[in-house]
Parts: structure tokens; sequence; C-alpha cells
């Protein structure tokens, strides 16, 4: 989480292979992006560019070496704050809003063979904009999710 009280939380789940880690489902997830997905981050990077907020352009160009010494470790726009084989979290901090992402694998009860992936996500407001950028973002996030689940193998 990235605050103690936070604006929006959702919370989705996969069932998903054994031997897949939470940076590989994260790769798979972002993998391939529907042409409608793309057009909204690129609408999002127009509309919020006279805020100051930087373009994010998307899940495109996911650097395969993230891991680079001395630098901050990232994927697409996120700053990757833990990766274990079963964990990965990732967080965006800016002016209007703090957002963090959280994918945790654990153990299916229900069907040992397979293994479920939870994506929580969380952000705290800070200002007018933030709360602004969120009221479409609140909507669509789960539907978005939900397809990006769809590229996990």
């Amino acid at each position: 989480m990235i605050a103690d009280e936070l604006d929006y939380l959702d919370c989705q789940k996969k069932e998903i292979c054994k031997n897949i880690t939470a940076y590989e489902a994260y790769k798979m997830m972002t993998s391939h992006q529907p042409e409608w997905l793309r057009m909204l981050f690129n609408l999002r990077d127009i509309v919020v560019k006279p805020a100051g907020v930087r373009a994010i352009k998307g899940f495109t160009n996911l650097e395969e070496n993230k891991y680079q010494s001395g630098q901050i470790n990232t994927a697409h726009f996120f700053t990757i704050t833990e990766d274990i084989a079963d964990k990965l979290t990732l967080i965006v901090k800016d002016s209007h809003l703090d957002v963090c992402l959280c994918l945790r694998i654990t153990e299916n009860i229900s069907n040992p063979s397979k293994n479920i992936l939870y994506l929580v996500a969380s952000v705290k407001n800070h200002n007018f904009w933030g709360r602004l950028y969120m009221l479409p973002v609140s909507v669509l996030h789960p539907f978005i999710v939900h397809k990006l689940f769809e590229n996990i193998d």
C-alpha cells in the first residue's frame, strides 16, 4: 500500500501456472496492450501535460535489463520497490497522486496444480488534479486489469 489512508483500492485475481514469478506475470500482462488501451494512454499523456505530469507512453518498450547498478530499477513507468519470486511491488509518485501496484502469488488451495496471482492497486490523491485524474481511471482500471490478465498463459 502507498499510504495508511487510501483514496482508491482495487484487488483482482487470476489462476496461473505454478512456474510463473510475479515479475514474469507482469511481463506477460504488459506484453500486449489492446489498441483502445494504447489510445487511452496517449490521451492521458496529452491531457496531463499542461499540469506538468510526465508522459508514460503506456506499456511499450519494457527494458529487459531492469537492474542496473547505481540506478533506480524500473518496469515501464513504475519504480520497482520489491521483486521476489512471489511478489512484485511497483510505485509511481508525483505531485498529484501516489500509485502502488502489488502483484502477489499464493498457492491455490482448491487447485494445487495452479497458483493464484493477485493484483492490488492502491492510490493516494494529493490534490484536486489527482482526484480528477482518478475519476475515469477508477472506473476503467478493473476492466484494464482483466484484459491484461488475458495475456498470461
